[in-house]
């Protein structure tokens, strides 16, 4: 009785460290995610704030498309320059959406607060954020080596 009350004891202490061990080996990701995810609605709530000092609609987040968004700044990230998505392809990902008019914002920087103000201060980037026509954004972000790529599709 002793022999199988010591196996279960160790049987128990053996299943608590695997435990501990997936715990641990997710807790990065999942704090990586929550801090992605903290910054895609920051960058949401200062484009519409800028919208809605402009008279213009807020716009609303696509969850899904922002997985696009997100996949395009890593690649952007591990080329090290930013690029435009091709037309053939934000049609194709905004087909879904029955949209009529889209555009895209791409940049790099050290926070989401400067890289609006660059938004902000860019002609052609700033058009997007307040374009009336636009309802809907889908946001992607990746912080690599300290520097934040950022990917904002826009459509209506």
């Amino acid at each position: 009785m002793d022999v199988r009350v010591a196996r279960r004891g160790a049987g128990v202490l053996v299943a608590l460290l695997l435990v501990a061990s997936l715990i641990a080996a997710f807790a990065p990701t999942h704090a990586a995610a929550g801090e992605r995810f903290a910054r895609r609605l920051h960058m949401l709530s200062l484009t519409n704030q800028a919208r809605e000092s402009h008279d213009r609609a807020d716009v609303k987040l696509n969850w899904l498309l922002s997985r696009y968004a997100r996949h395009h700044s890593l690649e952007m990230a591990s080329k090290g320059y930013l690029y435009h998505s091709d037309n053939d392809t934000l049609v194709n990902i905004l087909s879904p959406y029955h949209f009529s008019i889209g555009g895209e914002n791409v940049g790099v920087g050290t926070t989401v607060d400067g890289l609006q103000d660059a938004f902000m201060a860019s002609a052609t980037h700033r058009e997007n954020i307040l374009r009336t026509a636009f309802d809907h954004v889908a946001i992607g972000m990746a912080r690599v080596d300290g520097h934040l790529w950022v990917t904002v599709v826009f459509y209506g």
